[in-house]
């Protein structure tokens, strides 16, 4: 099968205020963000909730009240690229037009932001899913080490929010994965998630994948889909894109590539002694391109290993400076390290308050930090809360052992006392990078012409926001959208029609449109065996599902 499909799913944070710069209520914010989108949008509504768009994407209100845009199913990661900022423009109309609409609104702001600093310590998604036709046990041992070392460039970039001090991490989602292999994706989350749901028929599977975060940048959201896309149809084809390739320590390995963005750690392997992420990187493009001309593999593989090896080149000549203005983390590294010298800091001076701060938590936690105590604290559950910060220069219970650090270290506590300040601060610019739209600091940077991110393929956006790729059972599934689907500002979508990924059901005419195989192309009406459950008011069951999500 060398055609492939492949897309997205991002959930965004939402922030609603009213006049008085007060946070509106987060379930009362959705409710009026799907009213807002059952008003702007031509629309079906979904049988598994949500709303189905022209262009053959799906929008949703997902658990933990955070919007939810999925792209259409994508031929090539150009297109996912161009969906997803097409969904990003879709989502600030809706911003526009529930500030204008909506006396008690002031402001609305969506972030592309998948850790939260508020002190939940919670993380949320940006799902990718990929069609195959493999035995799915296949994937574990040939994709770990490539998403354990990806970072390299599909890294967002941020801070630990799991850790009391600052760390800066490639890929700040890391944290976060408790397992190499896993089903959940709430809890134990995996490097690799196991979950088969195909929605499809016809032997088709779909691989789908939790690790990573949403980003910024044309050129990592396309190396991202891209390269992982190619090494799916190797394992498909049977090519063993990994072959001798193993780590002692997946999960160990990507908390280590992830917290050095000089991108020089090394971890083990026994196959291969000690490497570094560029290493394994640079395995698996040897693999593909040996591959580039297997009939199985995707028609543009040649073009993801151009970009993919000068991307890994630039970073081997110079580090992180060299993808400075091109990859998320590296834009975001080099924006903190201005800010920090601005503020009288270093990341060498972090760096020795982060020590003093891992002996406070020690402290806390009642163990008694002596000369020989690791480094690092114990890890630290996602449930546990949020880590602790002094607020003084040294708290009174602190130990002497933590007095004397200090003073070996040559810090004082006034710069103790401005530390809790600049962890604020590099927080809140984090946030303020991914949000969408004029205000976001990503847009800012873009407007000033000072980023090389963007490249031609992801263009005609515009064209995105109304119609689905042209491959694929998008295209039906847009088509109908188009020709059935209104906005509730007209007359409401019509109750008799319910849309999903495989299907779409006319209850009034007792047929359904069978979209069950993904590279679908002709409309194939049949009847309905049976005439199914009348469909609820769909309005009233998003209502419903906010509301019991506010409890």
């Amino acid at each position: 099968m060398s055609e492939r499909l492949l897309g997205l799913e991002t959930e965004y944070a939402l922030r609603v205020l009213d006049g008085n710069g007060r946070r509106i209520e987060p379930g009362q914010s959705a409710l009026w963000l799907m009213e807002s989108a059952q008003r702007c949008w031509p629309h079906l509504p979904a049988a598994c909730a949500g709303l189905f768009l022209p262009n053959g994407a799906r929008f949703y209100v997902d658990c933990g009240v955070h919007p939810e845009m999925t792209t259409p199913e994508c031929p090539n990661p150009w297109d996912v690229a161009r969906y997803m900022r097409a969904g990003e423009r879709l989502l600030l109309m809706l911003a526009d037009d529930m500030a204008r609409r909506l006396a008690p609104v002031r402001d609305v702001g969506f972030f592309r932001h998948n850790v939260d600093y508020s002190g939940s310590c919670t993380t949320w998604g940006s799902h990718e899913s990929y069609l195959h036709t493999a035995s799915p046990e296949r994937f574990a041992p040939e994709l770990i080490p490539h998403l354990v070392s990806r970072i390299l460039y599909t890294g967002a970039g941020g801070f630990d929010t799991l850790y009391p001090g600052i760390r800066f991490l490639l890929s700040p989602r890391v944290p976060h994965l408790q397992a190499e292999v896993s089903a959940d994706s709430t809890h134990t989350r995996g490097i690799l998630h196991t979950k088969d749901e195909s929605l499809s028929s016809h032997g088709f599977h779909r691989l789908h994948l939790i690790c990573s975060e949403s980003l910024g940048s044309d050129l990592a959201l396309f190396l991202r889909m891209g390269a992982t896309a190619v090494l799916v149809a190797m394992v498909e084809a049977d090519l063993q894109p990994a072959r001798g390739l193993r780590l002692s320590r997946p999960l160990r390995a990507m908390q280590t590539f992830a917290a050095d963005p000089a991108c020089q750690a090394v971890v083990e392997s026994p196959s291969h002694g000690m490497i570094t992420a560029l290493h394994i990187q640079r395995h698996y493009l040897h693999r593909a391109e040996q591959s580039m001309d297997h009939p199985l593999l995707p028609p543009w593989t040649r073009e993801v290993c151009r970009h993919w090896r000068a991307t890994l080149d630039a970073i081997e000549s110079n580090g992180p400076d060299a993808v400075a203005t091109r990859l998320d983390w590296a834009i975001k590294y080099n924006i903190f390290t201005h800010f920090i010298r601005q503020r009288g800091f270093s990341w060498d001076a972090i760096a020795r308050w982060n020590r003093v701060l891992e002996n406070l938590e020690l402290t806390r936690c009642g163990v008694t930090p002596t000369a020989n105590t690791p480094a690092a604290p114990p890890p630290r559950p996602p449930s546990a809360g949020r880590p602790p910060l002094c607020r003084s220069p040294l708290p009174p219970d602190a130990s002497p052992v933590v007095a004397q650090l200090v003073d070996q270290l040559g810090l004082t506590g006034q710069s103790l006392s401005e530390f809790p300040r600049l962890r604020a601060e590099l927080f809140e610019l984090d946030i303020r990078f991914g949000q969408l739209g004029d205000h976001g600091l990503l847009t800012s940077l873009d407007r000033a012409g000072v980023l090389h991110h963007h490249f031609p393929g992801v263009d005609n956006i515009k064209h995105a926001m109304e119609y689905p790729p042209a491959i694929g059972r998008a295209g039906l599934r847009g088509s109908c959208v188009r020709r059935f689907g209104r906005t509730s500002a007209e007359h409401g979508a019509p109750r008799h029609l319910m849309c999903d990924w495989t299907m779409i059901c006319d209850y009034a005419a007792q047929r359904m449109l069978d979209l069950s195989h993904p590279f679908a192309r002709e409309e194939e009406w049949h009847p309905l065996n049976r005439r199914p459950p009348l469909m609820a008011d769909f309005h009233a069951h998003i209502l419903n599902r906010l509301r019991a999500a506010r409890l």
